[in-house]
C-alpha cells in the first residue's frame, strides 16, 4: 500500500529541538500529502498529542528535557496503537535500540535522506493501519461472539424455564413452588441489604433450585407413602443433578453453588457435601429457609399444608441446626406480609 501526495491526508506529529531539522521534516511530509503538527520537546509533544492524537509520531532522540526514549515509552503507555519513528545520530545506536524496545517501529540515522524518511513514514503508516484493522476485526468478532453467546444463553434459559414449568406440571403439588421460593428469597435478600448482583444471582438460583428433579421418576415425586431408602437417596441427588444440568449454561459459580447447597444443614448433616456453618453459601442458606417455608405451607402428596403459625414454629426450632438463625429471623420478621401460597409480599 502506497500513499501518494493526493490520495491521503494523514496527520503526523514531528518532534525535534533543532528548528532547521524540524522545518525540513515538516515541509517534506506536507509535500507528500501529510498534515503536520510539531513540537520542540518531548513534554510539549505529549501536550500536543493529548489535544490531537495522530497515528504517526516522528521524534528526535536527543532533546532538552526527558528526550526521545521517554517520549516513545509515554506514547506506548497512553496510545499504544500509535506508530513512532526515532531519528538519531550514528553514535546513539544503543539508545535507538532502547527506543525500539520501548515500542518504536523504526529509526533513521542523521543526516536523514528524504527518500528513506518517506519510506519510513509509508511503512509505519501501513503497520499502524494493519494494526487498526486487526483491532477493529477483533472487536467486531468479540461483539459477534458476545451477541451469539447472549442469544444462546437466552435460548437456553428459556428452555430451562420450560423445564421448570414441565417439572411443576409433573407434580401439581409443587406448582408455582419455584416462583414462590424465588419471591420469598428476594424479600429476605432485600431485608439483608444484599447488593443487586447478589439478588440477581439469588433470583436465578431460587428459580432453578429444583431443576435436578427432572432426573427423578414421576412416581417417586408423587408418591403418597414414605419413600424407600433407595428412593430417598435418589431424591437427595437432585441438587447435584441440577448443578450438572445448568453448568454448561449458567456461568455464575455463585448460582451453581446456591443450587447445589440448598439442602445443606448448618450442623453439617445436610447433603450433598455435608457442609456446615458458613461453608454453606449465603444464597443457599436463604433458599433453604424459603424452600422449607413454602414446602410446609403448601399441600404435598404425602401431607396437607401446615398453618402459618406451625410452619414458623418449625423454622424457629430448627434455626441454628438446620437453618441459618439470621435468615430465619429475617423471614419471621416479615410476619403477616407473607401471603402463603402466593409468593408475593404485601
Amino acid at each position: 500500500m502506497r500513499f501518494s501526495e493526493d490520495s491521503t491526508r494523514i496527520a503526523i506529529t514531528v518532534v525535534d529541538d533543532e528548528p532547521l531539522a524540524l522545518d525540513v521534516l515538516v515541509r517534506a511530509a506536507r509535500l507528500w500529502g501529510y498534515e503536520c503538527q510539531s513540537a520542540p520537546t518531548a513534554e510539549q509533544a505529549i501536550e500536543l498529542l493529548s489535544r490531537r492524537q495522530t497515528p504517526l509520531v516522528v521524534t528526535d532522540l536527543r532533546m532538552p528535557g526527558r528526550g526521545g526514549v521517554w517520549l516513545v515509552g509515554e506514547i506506548k503507555r497512553r496510545w499504544p496503537e500509535t506508530g513512532t519513528i526515532v531519528v538519531t545520530a550514528g553514535d546513539d545506536a544503543d539508545a535507538a535500540i532502547e527506543c525500539l524496545n520501548a515500542g518504536a517501529q523504526r529509526y533513521l540515522l542523521k543526516p536523514i535522506k528524504l527518500e528513506d524518511f518517506r519510506h519510513a513514514l509509508s511503512g509505519t503508516l501501513q503497520t499502524y493501519q494493519l494494526q487498526r484493522e486487526r483491532e477493529q476485526y477483533r472487536a467486531q468478532l468479540e461483539q459477534k461472539v458476545h451477541e451469539q453467546t447472549r442469544r444462546i444463553r437466552h435460548t437456553s434459559l428459556s428452555t430451562i424455564d420450560s423445564f421448570v414449568r414441565m417439572l411443576e406440571q409433573r407434580d401439581h403439588y409443587t406448582a408455582g413452588h419455584s416462583r414462590r421460593v424465588r419471591d420469598y428469597s428476594l424479600h429476605i435478600a432485600r431485608a439483608l441489604s444484599l447488593e443487586l448482583k447478589e439478588r440477581r444471582q439469588l433470583s436465578l438460583a431460587a428459580k432453578l433450585h429444583d431443576i435436578g428433579k427432572f432426573g427423578i421418576p414421576e412416581a417417586i415425586l408423587n408418591k403418597a407413602d414414605s419413600l424407600s431408602a433407595t428412593e430417598y437417596q435418589l431424591v437427595r441427588e437432585h441438587p447435584v443433578l441440577g448443578e450438572h444440568i445448568l453448568a454448561p449454561i449458567v456461568r455464575s459459580r455463585a448460582v451453581l453453588a446456591a443450587i447445589r447447597g440448598h439442602h445443606e444443614r448448618l450442623d453439617g448433616g445436610g447433603y450433598p457435601d455435608g457442609l456446615r456453618g458458613e461453608q454453606i453459601p449465603l444464597l443457599a442458606r436463604i433458599i433453604a429457609v424459603a424452600d422449607c417455608f413454602d414446602a410446609l405451607t403448601t399441600c404435598r402428596a404425602y401431607r396437607k399444608a401446615k398453618p402459618r403459625a406451625e410452619a414458623i414454629e418449625i423454622l424457629r426450632l430448627d434455626a441454628g441446626t438446620q437453618f441459618d438463625p439470621m435468615v430465619v429471623e429475617v423471614l419471621l420478621s416479615l410476619g403477616a406480609r407473607i401471603p402463603v401460597g402466593y409468593g408475593e409480599f404485601r
